[in-house]
C-alpha cells in the first residue's frame, strides 16, 4: 500500500515538468465591437461573413522589439500544405505605449474556421499567441 501511494505521488508530480504547457504564451481576444475597457473580456468566436473581427493581443511580458507579425490562415481540406491556407500575413510596428498589447481589426468574405497567430519579428518559428475563430 505504501509503495502504491509513493508511485501515485511520483506520477502526479512527475507529470508537471513533462507537460507541454507554456507560461510564456500571450492572449488573443476577439470581438465584434472595437475593444475597450468595458468589453475587453467578452470574447466572441463566431462572426458573420463581411463583419469586422476586432482582436486584442496581450503579450506575456513587455516586448523589446518594435515589430510583430500577424498571420491568419484558414483550415481547409483543399489546401496543398496540410489543410492550411494562409489568408493574411502582415507586420505591424508597435508604438512605445503598445509594448504589452496590440489591437486592430480585419474582415473576411468567406466562411470557415480561421486560426490567428502572433509572432515576434525576431522569432518566426514560435508564436507568442495562437487562437481560432469561425466565420459563418
Amino acid at each position: 500500500m505504501k509503495k502504491l501511494l509513493i508511485l501515485i505521488f511520483l506520477f502526479f508530480f512527475g507529470m508537471f515538468p513533462l507537460t507541454a504547457c507554456s507560461a510564456n504564451k500571450g492572449i488573443l481576444l476577439f470581438n465584434t465591437q472595437p475593444i475597450t475597457k468595458e468589453n475587453a473580456l467578452s470574447d466572441n468566436m463566431v462572426f458573420n461573413v463581411g463583419q469586422k473581427v476586432y482582436y486584442l493581443f496581450i503579450a506575456p511580458r513587455r516586448m523589446e522589439n518594435k515589430f510583430i507579425r500577424v498571420q491568419v490562415f484558414k483550415m481547409t481540406d483543399n489546401a496543398p500544405w496540410g489543410g492550411n491556407d494562409i489568408v493574411r500575413t502582415k507586420d505591424f510596428r508597435l508604438m512605445k505605449d503598445e509594448r504589452y498589447y496590440y489591437t486592430d481589426y480585419f474582415t473576411f468574405g468567406e466562411a470557415g474556421r480561421y486560426v490567428m497567430q502572433i509572432f515576434s519579428i525576431d522569432d518566426l518559428q514560435h508564436p507568442l499567441a495562437v487562437d481560432f475563430f469561425y466565420v459563418k
